[in-house]
């Protein structure tokens, strides 16, 4: 999703960032780098993706990657019995 329709989901749900980042325990800056980006804080981008009602990945299609690369090194974990 691009930041102006994050930024509008939030406003549809009566939450602005800086609730969110109230909540969150962060800055300001923290959440809209977030959402203006895509990138930083993984716990930021779940709880913005939470809060609009919309997968991780739906929302910052970035961490489709990290979860396919998490989920190979799982398979080659147990396929070599280690870990």
């Amino acid at each position: 999703m691009q930041a102006n329709e994050i930024y509008k989901s939030l406003e549809e749900k009566n939450i602005s960032a800086r609730m969110l980042a109230s909540a969150l325990g962060v800055t300001n800056q923290s959440v809209s780098e977030v959402i203006r980006n895509g990138r930083g804080s993984k716990r930021i981008a779940e709880a913005i993706a939470k809060v609009i009602q919309k997968d991780l990945v739906e929302v910052f299609p970035h961490y489709k990657k990290t979860d396919c690369r998490d989920k190979k090194i799982a398979e080659l974990k147990e396929m070599l019995g280690v870990g």
